[in-house]
């Protein structure tokens, strides 16, 4: 199946580097790894989107889009992986065209700082270039419901995306995503509460806002004293008690605790703890019933219940 993968990276010779450079649209071949050869205008781009979502005896269009927004210290390799452990993992349990956003990021766990700022400066791009142009292409019989996913940095990202959105005269407008899911958000739990001037267009322009989060969380705390200390994340302490009703808490520590661990040493240990969630079928069967919104949150894939505002992922 063809990747669909929206990447403002540079490109060094003919691959890409880890710098920040135009907008792209790819459609990369199944099998193959992105290359800046596999980029295509964005009018054939999207019809190609749309020509994966099913069509009724009436042709109208039917589907769900699920965009999807990597973290920080990741290569364009990772971002090949992690998308197609998305496609993998949701495969046979929420049926959805998932397209990737792709910002530089690169693999250097000490550029924590310099990733945060071209994640901001780049953060703009995932709306104007990416949901806008999905959204603008349905049409009265078109009913494609879109998601976003973001993992680690990429919760930031997106939360400056949607602040960006309502700024200015080229993005606001009243457009709204379905499900909007963090998983390791590394923002600042604190900020998730009605009012908050950094988070409300976050929750302004969701209908339910999931935040799956593990008190493991090695990467989150280096996050911690690399930002001197600041706020605690989202991924690691989960969503405050106060936080609106549209929100929902995911705790994933128990099930982590109990999920097999590859081992590899303290480095290796650390990512693992950030990162389960993209290799583990039972968070992705717990995702698929988010996003299909079917059912009550409390009951949605055998979740437990635990104290005040958090359920539980199931062990």
């Amino acid at each position: 199946m063809t990747k669909f993968i929206i990447t403002v990276r540079s490109i060094s010779g003919d691959a890409f580097g880890n710098g920040l450079g135009a907008i792209r649209y790819l459609a990369v071949p199944d099998g193959e790894a992105p290359l800046p050869s596999h980029a295509i205008g964005l009018k054939a781009w999207v019809g190609q989107v749309m020509a994966t979502f099913d069509k009724d005896d009436k042709d109208a269009i039917n589907g769900a889009l699920l965009f999807f927004v990597h973290g920080f210290n990741v290569g364009i390799v990772d971002v090949n992986a992690q998308h197609m452990n998305v496609t993998d993992g949701l495969a046979g349990k929420f049926k959805c065209t998932v397209v990737s956003f792709d910002w530089p990021s690169w693999t250097d766990t000490f550029a924590y700082l310099e990733e945060l700022d071209t994640a901001k400066r780049t953060a703009i791009l995932l709306v104007n270039g990416g949901v806008k142009p999905m959204l603008a292409a349905q049409t009265a019989d078109c009913h494609v419901a879109v998601h976003a996913l973001c993992h680690s940095m990429g919760a930031y990202v997106l939360r400056e995306a949607l602040d960006h959105a309502d700024d200015g005269m080229t993005t606001g407008s009243d457009w709204m995503l379905n499900q909007l899911v963090m998983i390791a958000g590394d923002v600042e739990a604190s900020d998730f509460v009605a009012g908050n001037k950094d988070t409300e267009s976050m929750l302004g322009h969701s209908y339910r806002l999931t935040n799956y989060f593990n008190k493991y969380d090695d990467v989150l705390q280096i996050s911690n004293v690399k930002r001197a200390g600041v706020e605690p994340r989202v991924g690691r302490v989960g969503l405050p008690d106060d936080a609106p009703a549209k929100t929902v808490n995911i705790d994933c520590s128990a099930h982590y605790a109990a999920i097999p661990h590859p081992g590899g040493g303290p480095v290796a240990d650390a990512s693992f703890s950030h990162s389960w969630y993209l290799t583990d079928q039972t968070f992705y069967e717990d995702l698929a019933a988010t996003l299909l919104g079917a059912v009550d949150r409390t009951v949605a894939a055998d979740r437990g219940v635990g104290p005040g505002n958090t359920l539980t992922l199931k062990v």
